[in-house]
């Protein structure tokens, strides 16, 4: 579930700031979708809410960081604008939050089921 939002978050924030670049090449969501897959599913991994909100955003500034020059040079050829710190963070809490809630509440499930 975390990756799933993982990803649809991203690909927002990405048509948010680069809506005129993924207009002429939609194919272009695929990479923010990819991470945003990626991180909402290792920030899901951890089984826990709130850990999954902490790897969800450290790791979605680290694909930030990466990412940023790239990013720096469409927008100064004026593709868009560079998405604020803030809203990566969001994302990555969101989904890992997301994605490690539902780890949580299926391992209880589990665990409540006797191990059937």
């Amino acid at each position: 579930m975390g990756a799933v939002v993982g990803g649809i978050l991203r690909v927002a924030v990405a048509a948010l700031h680069f809506a005129a670049m993924l207009d002429e090449h939609s194919w272009y969501a695929l990479l923010p979708a990819g991470v945003g897959l990626l991180i909402g599913g290792a920030a899901a991994a951890t089984g826990r809410a709130l850990l999954g909100a902490v790897v969800g955003a450290g790791l979605s500034f680290v694909f930030f960081l990466v990412a940023l020059p790239v990013g720096g040079v469409a927008a100064s050829l004026g593709a868009g604008t560079l998405p604020a710190v803030w809203e990566v963070l969001a994302v990555g809490a969101i989904s890992g939050a997301l994605g490690g809630a539902v780890g949580q509440v299926a391992t209880r499930r589990k665990g409540s089921m006797g191990g059937r």
